[in-house]
């Protein structure tokens, strides 16, 4: 009677171990992987609040750290106030166009899987372009 319970235990903090083994290499997977996001925009104050939440949503349903960066070609609407508002709650760098070097800023992020996002060109937001 009490081998078998000692077996018991033995396979439960086996599986413990497992467990707690497998999560601490799959969260060490995630943070090597790092998703860098690069929003183009140009007038989209109606797009682009969903467009950041919804990254942020799948990043945190995935487990997967993000990071985004919005590059605005001179909105005169709405986008720069509305993208201002949501660097509070989410982990966002804006610039200018002007201001925005890629070839600096790919050889900087050159460890990084970067999708390249330009949200005025609405037909062609499933074709993302992708480096790395």
């Amino acid at each position: 009677m009490m081998l078998g319970l000692v077996g018991i235990m033995g396979t439960y903090a086996v599986g413990i171990l497992l467990i707690h083994w497998l999560h601490w290499r799959f969260q060490r997977r995630g943070l090597e992987r790092m998703m860098h996001y690069v929003l183009v925009t140009r007038n989209n104050q109606l797009q682009v609040e969903w467009y950041i939440r919804s990254l942020g949503f799948f990043s945190w349903l995935k487990g997967r750290a993000i990071t985004v960066t919005l590059v605005d070609e001179g909105s005169t609407d709405e986008t720069l106030s509305i993208v201002a508002r949501l660097s509070e709650e989410h982990q966002l760098h804006i610039c200018s166009a002007e201001a925005w070097n890629w070839d600096d800023w790919v050889q900087e992020h050159e460890n990084e899987q970067v999708v390249v996002v330009r949200l005025s060109q609405n037909e062609g937001l499933e074709t993302a372009y992708k480096f790395m």
